[in-house]
């Protein structure tokens, strides 16, 4: 009897075609779905007319796999990978490509009704469905009440006053990103990375940035490194502050409140004095960063404006914490399944944190632990002590910039992943390349890893409660629906 694989040794006897990816037939793609043992953390799920792809998390390594796409259909990797489901979805609404013995109940993900063709990216489009389809909950949070950043709707089914299941609606928030990408220079789709979503203004160009290097076997030297992670920890410092504001308001904690909003707001000023944007919009290119940025005052003057209002912050979240306690709960065992990245991971026990796996990554400044209590209280927490390492990873990188290391350049296959820790999760790229230009991309924002745990996460609730919990999860629709 032959001895029994593992999945990631099933996936790499396929045919290795880039760094971390194997196609597999269709045999091996049935057997990585049904092979013994541990279940490697599914980062993403998606299908185009050709392939099925899983991007997989190996140790702290991505591993992609794919499969032909054989008369539009695929064996479902939610059979195996309770969290794909969402990409099988989408999928079927882009390019009408149907995964089999697929889980859930096949509801359009983007689809409602109101487009002028089914399919619309598939090499056979089909006429418009017509007419809107309605939506399934008894209740209704329109994309006004969630009180969210942008156009999510929230369909819930109640019992007895109380959120039993939850239905995410993102046809709106939908906006053809990664069809208006395709086609184009790394260099022409850069501004719109951008601008994917104002949480990720630098953590999406990065992780963009360093899927691109990676298809053209190339690797950022050691000052371009440092640039970026100085950017990507402003932004994180930001973002933070943002989400602790909404969290505490959700709770009428007004005070705390508007101390992150000030602090915040002197973050965006000292950028702004130092000639560059409030958000650092643009400050990423493909090759390094925008000529004319200084980093080391950047960086000081974000120091300067931020270090002494920690302690403020850190003696009213003590005073307002306890408003938050059981608020939102992401049990551990579901944070692990469908690998929830970011603060609300980390807040229920699942350590992740890309960062650690970076060539010259100041480690010893990375202190924050994380927790297991995994509710609003343990979030917000954690938001702050990740601000306080945020400012220490900063002194580290400014007392030792440029640090050499001794990174191999990767082969240039011209397909590469990339990734980037941003303040809400882990953000990453797959990007194919063709003379040049770019032939197939797939984008995961750390919201989508967020979405099969929200009912959980909302059972129990009162709707009118919704928005306070929302707000502490830090979910963004804009990169849910690209």
């Amino acid at each position: 009897m032959a001895a029994m694989r593992s999945m990631g040794r099933i996936i790499r006897s396929g045919e290795r075609v880039a760094l971390s990816h194997y196609h597999l037939d269709p045999a091996q793609w049935s057997e990585m779905l049904t092979a013994p043992g541990t279940t490697l953390p599914l980062i993403s799920c998606w299908a185009d007319d050709a392939r099925a792809y899983v991007l997989l998390l190996e140790g702290d390594c991505p591993l992609l796999a794919s499969t032909i796409v054989e008369d539009r259909r695929y064996l479902a990797p939610s059979s195996r990978f309770a969290g794909a489901e969402w990409g099988e979805r989408v999928s079927y609404d882009l390019y009408g490509v149907e995964a089999m013995d697929a889980r859930g109940n096949g509801a359009p993900a983007l689809d409602e009704g109101g487009w002028t063709s089914t399919w619309p990216l598939s090499s056979r489009p089909g006429p418009a469905a017509g007419g809107l389809r309605p939506l399934a909950g008894s209740h209704l949070l329109r994309p006004e009440q969630t009180g969210l950043s942008g156009p999510l709707e929230l369909s819930f089914e109640v019992l007895k006053g109380k959120i039993r299941d939850v239905e995410v609606c993102a046809g709106a928030a939908h906006r053809g990103l990664v069809a208006r990408l395709v086609g184009k220079t790394p260099e022409e789709a850069m501004p719109l990375v951008s601008r994917v979503t104002a949480g990720g203004f630098v953590a999406h160009p990065l992780a963009f940035a360093r899927a691109v290097a990676q298809a053209r076997g190339l690797v950022p030297g050691p000052g371009i490194r440092d640039v970026w992670m100085i950017l990507l920890e402003i932004e994180r410092i930001s973002i933070h502050l943002f989400d602790m504001a909404r969290t505490a308001r959700g709770v009428d904690a007004e005070l705390l409140a508007t101390h992150c909003d000030h602090a915040r707001e002197a973050i965006a000023r000292a950028c702004s004095e130092q000639g560059v944007s409030r958000r650092l919009m643009d400050m990423v290119t493909c090759d390094g960063f925008r000529d004319g940025l200084e980093i080391v005052p950047l960086a000081q003057a974000v120091h300067a404006a931020m270090q002494p209002r920690l302690a403020a912050l850190e003696e009213l979240h003590r005073v307002f914490a306890p408003r938050l306690d059981g608020v939102a709960t992401l049990d551990a065992r579901l944070a692990e399944c469908f690998a929830v990245g970011g603060v609300t991971g980390r807040a229920s026990a699942r350590s992740m944190d890309m960062r650690r796996r970076e060539a010259g990554m100041r480690l010893e400044a990375l202190r924050a632990t994380g927790s297991s209590r995994g509710d609003a209280r343990a979030r917000e927490g954690l938001r702050l002590a990740e601000i306080r390492d945020s400012l220490a990873l900063m002194e580290r990188i400014l007392g030792s910039i440029g640090l050499e290391d001794d990174e191999p350049a990767p082969d240039r296959t011209e397909e590469g992943i990339g990734v980037a820790e941003g303040a809400r999760g882990d953000v990453w790229y797959w990007v194919r390349l063709k003379d040049g230009r770019i032939e197939s991309l797939h984008v995961r924002d750390p919201g989508v890893s967020l979405l099969p745990v929200l009912g959980a996460m909302l059972r129990g609730y009162a709707v009118d409660r919704v928005p306070a919990a929302l707000g502490s999860i830090g979910l963004s629709p804009a990169g849910i629906a690209l």
